[in-house]
């Protein structure tokens, strides 16, 4: 596989074919995540450690139209936020990669999405132009100290954070609904996911180019 970017926080990133693969290795864990959008849809690889950080990952894949694989391994301490966050950042340096080679066609790369998980609802909009932004809000008392099956919602923000770090990307997304976090949480990853896979619709009028009228992703 070709390598087409340097080193980013610690990552690699190498594409071939439609297929992003990428690691990073710190001090405190290495993760790998790979990714494509070719079918057939398989069942994807999720080994965070984590069981509600798979199922949220599952839930991407699902709504985002992604084959992934991801893995997580500790060499320190078994810190939550260290899980999400670095597989975020390689998770939004694989989309990033997989972006630019869309882009020679044209891609809309940029959209948004609404989602619902029976009382909880959530919107997610999500821009590529090189700017690495984010805004996450859950409109709860306590939200991010809060427990959703063996996670906190901190843990939660720590992923999309990582997310738009790894992809340069603009990210809101704001749950407005929800009572029971674990249902929050879900209207979240399927309204980010909807958004994602939008993101990725045709768009040949700007062949070549972003969202962005700069036209670039750097």
């Amino acid at each position: 596989m070709k390598d087409p970017m340097n080193e980013y926080r610690g990552m690699r990133v190498a594409t071939a074919d439609g297929r992003a693969e990428v690691s990073r290795v710190t001090r405190e864990a290495e993760v790998k995540v790979a990714i494509d959008r070719a079918l057939p849809r398989r069942e994807p690889s999720l080994a965070t450690g984590l069981a509600f950080f798979d199922h949220m990952l599952e839930m991407i894949a699902w709504h985002a139209g992604l084959n992934l694989d991801v893995t997580f391994a500790k060499k320190t301490y078994a810190l939550r936020h260290v899980v999400t966050e670095d597989i975020g950042l390689a998770l939004g340096l694989g989309v990033n990669a997989l972006l630019r080679e869309a882009m020679a066609a044209g891609v809309e790369g940029s959209a948004s999405a609404s989602m619902a998980m029976d009382e909880a609802f959530a919107t997610a909009a999500l821009s590529f132009e090189g700017r690495s932004m984010h805004f996450i809000d859950r409109d709860a008392p306590g939200a991010q100290l809060e427990w959703v099956e063996d996670m906190l919602g901190a843990d939660m923000v720590a992923f999309y954070e990582g997310f738009a770090q790894g992809a340069r990307c603009t990210l809101h997304l704001r749950v407005s609904a929800g009572k029971d976090p674990h249902h929050a949480w879900e209207a979240a990853a399927r309204a980010f996911a909807v958004a994602l896979r939008r993101c990725f619709d045709p768009m040949p009028f700007r062949a070549g180019l972003t969202a962005g009228v700069k036209g670039t992703l750097d």
